[in-house]
Parts: C-alpha cells; structure tokens; sequence
C-alpha cells in the first residue's frame, strides 16, 4: 500500500537560472501550490561554468518573495558552517517567513570542503554532533542555557537571540547515502533525503535502515517524512525528455555508486562518489564521464521521471509504495514553465486527492 504523502515540492537548481529567473520561478511555484522549495549548496560542483549562488542568501531573498512554501538547503554541511551559525540563520529565516523554514542537512563532500583547507574528518560524527548542537540551541532561553561536550562541538552556557517560530524547531532532514548516515536519520532527524537515484527496490531497503536507527533511539516512524527527488521533464516525446535527464541522472548515479553496481556490474571507484570526487581535477572528470558512458537507457528511465502526466504519476506511486512520503521534483525540461505547471495542474492534485496529502 502506498505512503500517505505529506508534501509536494521542487528543488530549484539555482546552478541553471540567474538570480532574476530564480526569484521568478519561486513566486511562480509558491503561487502554484507547490509545498516546499529547496536550493542546493555548494561551492563547487561538476560543471565549473556554471554560478552556485550562497544557498543562505538565496533562501533569504526566496523567503521575502514567497507566502507559503516551506524553504530548505539541500544539503548544508557541518564543516563550511558551524553548527551554531546554521542554527542562528535556520532560525532568523523561520522568523523572517513566519515558520516556514526546513534544514537539510549532510555530512558533507569533498569537493565543497578540501579545496579551501578544511578536513574532511570525523564526517559522521561531526553531523551527529552538529544537530545535537543545533536543536539544543533552538530550545535554549536565557533562563535555561546550554551545554554540550562532544568530541567535536561544546557549548557553555549558550543561547540564541533569535529562535525559531516553529517548536520545537523546524524540521530537519538529514541527507544520507551511506548506511551510518541513514540510521542516524532515522534516530535524530525529522525526515530523510535519499540521493536523486533510488529506484522502489533501493527505497525500500534502505529505509530498513532508517528504521532501525529509530527503533535504536525509542523512536517510531510515525510523522518521519522520507522526502525523495526526482529528475523530470513532460514531453509526448520520450527521446526528448530522456536527452533533458539524461546528463544529471547519469551523473549521479556515478557519485551514488551502490545501484550501478547492484544493477549493472560496473563497479565505480571511492574517488568517484559524491562523497570524494575532485571536480577540479580533469582526469578525474573524464573517468566519471567514462563511466556514464556506460549507463544504460533503462536504468535512467527507472530513477527518472519522464514522459507524459501519466508515466511521471506511475513512477511516483511506485516510489510511494516503496515508503516515499514526500515528492521533490528537480525540473530539467526544456520548457521548464510547462513542466511545473503539469506538475501544479495535473500531477499533483492527482496525487493528493489518491494519496490522502495533509499538511
């Protein structure tokens, strides 16, 4: 039986838009009914001509053009910021939107942290830390400070002046690839952000792990969101709209790794993952373009999006039935003003009046 689903929503890939066109697309979206907007940051990503704007300053600028969507990283990291700087900014932006700020939050890639000398160290740790820190923040008044000895992070005596409108906090979702990571979700977060990648077998599974770090921690999976992404373009033209996902599906499923193998053999080295890759370094690059040379079609199509309304709706239920309670879609069209409009018009009022959708 599928999921109940619980929200509807894009990420804006701030890497393909000027900033004008972002602010446009997310009154559009917010107008639309869309549920939530997340922005990615990085500092650096696979294609070096490309801008990637600070994800703080476009959430920001978002916030005081939108009304209702709730706004989100995907994913911030716990290296480039402290966790004392996130929990300051996630909750001046819940303040500034009147409680409609999310965190998403990961242990972070190589490629946003090693080229400005920061080690990538103790990952795991670090974010698990990292939002311990940040929830006793978010709950801590000047009558009842806080304090924290990690193995990383402390506190002593600390407190915000800014808190969050939402209580206990905004939601926090954890982006996890690995297992570690995906267990620590389940014990400590408000939801999890599989990799764009996961077909309804990989889902599944590895939500076992989810569960299991929230049985570990006394926690049922009740109101746990499992907020998955999905690359996408409407087109009746199914060579066309396979072309539009094809270099991002590709792509990710290289860092993602653990499904190529799973499903094709091809085993891709650690230094390629999302985790390790060094984008600046040019052989490198041409290894993970050798190896999405590989890919097959059929794969893209399963972890993709694509097609008409009704192919787009079968592979979101499918997701759902793997235990996907929210749907973020990652607009990749030709003609992105239609793909969203399908998605608002048709695709999503589907979904909410078959899947039962509360806020």
């Amino acid at each position: 039986m599928a999921s109940t689903i619980r929200d509807l929503g894009a990420h804006i890939l701030t890497s393909r838009y000027q900033p004008a066109e972002i602010m446009r697309y997310a009154e559009l979206l917010d107008g639309q009914g869309y549920d939530h907007l997340k922005v990615g940051d990085h500092t650096l990503s696979s294609d070096s001509s490309t801008p990637y704007p600070n994800s703080q300053v476009v959430l920001a600028a978002v916030g005081a053009r939108t009304k209702r969507a709730r706004l989100s990283t995907a994913v911030t990291d716990p290296f480039r910021r402290h966790p004392v700087e996130i929990a300051h900014w996630v909750a001046t932006l819940d303040q500034f939107t009147g409680g409609r700020a999310m965190l998403g939050i990961g242990a972070g890639e190589e490629m946003n942290i090693t080229p400005y000398g920061i080690d990538w160290e103790k990952p795991w740790t670090r974010l698990k830390e990292a939002v311990e820190v940040i929830k006793l923040l978010w709950a801590a008044t000047p009558a009842s400070p806080a304090d924290y000895t990690g193995e990383i992070f402390s506190l002593k005596g600390a407190y915000l002046q800014t808190r969050p409108v939402q209580k206990p906090g905004p939601g926090i979702y954890i982006g996890a690839i690995g297992k570690r990571n995906r267990e620590l979700a389940g014990q400590s977060a408000d939801g999890w952000f599989p990799m764009a990648t996961e077909t309804p077998e990989t889902l599944g599974r590895k939500l076992l792990d989810v569960r299991k770090g929230a049985a570990r921690s006394g926690r049922d999976m009740e109101g746990f969101d499992v907020q998955v992404t999905i690359y996408t373009d409407i087109s009746d033209d199914p060579d066309r709209a396979y072309r539009s996902v094809e270099g991002a599906a590709k792509g990710a499923l290289v860092w993602e790794r653990g499904i190529l193998k799973e499903r094709t053999g091809l085993d891709v080295p650690e230094e390629l993952s999302v985790q390790r890759i060094d984008v600046t370094d040019g052989q490198v690059m041409e290894r993970m373009s050798e190896f999405m040379a590989l890919i097959p079609r059929s794969l893209v199509e399963e972890v993709t999006a694509i097609g008409t309304a009704d192919a787009c709706i079968s592979r979101i239920e499918r997701l759902l039935g793997a235990g996907a309670t929210s749907v973020t879609i990652c607009n990749l069209g030709q003609d992105q003003e239609k793909v969203y409009e399908t998605y608002a018009k048709e695709i999503f009022p589907y979904l909410r009046e078959n899947h039962a959708i509360g806020r």
